[in-house]
Parts: structure tokens; sequence; C-alpha cells
């Protein structure tokens, strides 16, 4: 099977963007001082729930990089039909799903026009994820059944 470059292309990208990503970790008190709006406190001034919830977006972005960056390795290694695409479509569409409800409570407290968009996005992705996982799912079984018959 030949094998995808534009798959060689995203997993490449998608590896830089999880190192950079873990790189940057360090930086983001800093980061979100210098990118701030001015009329925004700095990050050390926000409540210890605001920065919880910031890192814990941040931690979910990278655990979504990281399942994609699987997914993309499989897909160029030529075998997608491995049980493990399932599992990591799944945890991608539980990360999604966390993101939804980090923003859902952020939306309570804060709410703005932005965050139901947020909300609204974040959640037909964790959807979409889990549905791409069962069609999998479905597909894995279904050439298991091919592949005994033959």
């Amino acid at each position: 099977m030949q094998k995808s470059t534009i798959a060689r292309i995203i997993t490449i990208l998608l590896d830089i963007i999880f190192i950079g990503g873990v790189i940057v970790t360090y930086f983001i008190p800093t980061l979100y001082d210098i990118f701030k709006v001015p009329n925004i406190s700095s990050f050390q001034n926000h409540t210890f729930l605001y920065k919880l919830a910031f890192y814990l977006c941040y931690f979910t972005f990278l655990g979504i990089i990281f399942f994609l960056t699987k997914v993309f390795h499989l897909v160029y290694n030529g075998s997608p039909f491995k049980k493990e695409l399932v599992l990591f479509l799944k945890g991608i569409a539980v990360l999604f799903m966390l993101l939804t409800i980090i923003n859902f409570i952020k939306f309570i407290f804060i709410p703005s026009i932005l965050s139901i968009v947020v909300i609204v996005i974040t959640f037909i992705a964790s959807l979409s994820f889990y549905v791409l996982s069962q069609v999998f799912k479905t597909a894995i079984a279904y050439k298991h059944e091919i592949d005994f018959t033959i």
C-alpha cells in the first residue's frame, strides 16, 4: 500500500505542535501576559479556579494533539483498521467533551457569546469523533469477518 504524503506531512506538523506545546507549558504565564489585551489583569492576578480551568483546557488540547498524532501515525503506516484507532478516537471524543464541560462551567460564571460558540463547536466535535470511532469499530469488525472467510 502506498504511504500517504499528506498523512505524513500532517503527522510531522502535529508532532511539532505537540513538542512545542510541551515546551511552551513552562512559559504559559509569561506568554499570557505578553499577548493579553491591556484591560485584562496579568495571569498571576487571576483566581486559582481561572488558572485551573486555563491549564485544564491547555492540557486537554495537548491530549487531543497527542491522540491525533497517534491516529495519523496509524494512517501513514497503512494500518488504520486497528482497535487502537477506535481507542484514540474515543479518547479525542472524551477530551472534546471535557472542553465542552469546562467551557460550560466558565459560561455560567462569565457568560459571553463566544463561550456559547465554543461550547457548541466542542460538543459537535466530541460527537463527531465518537461517531467516527463507532464507524471504525464496525469497519474493523467487518474487516475481521472478511479476513476469516477468505
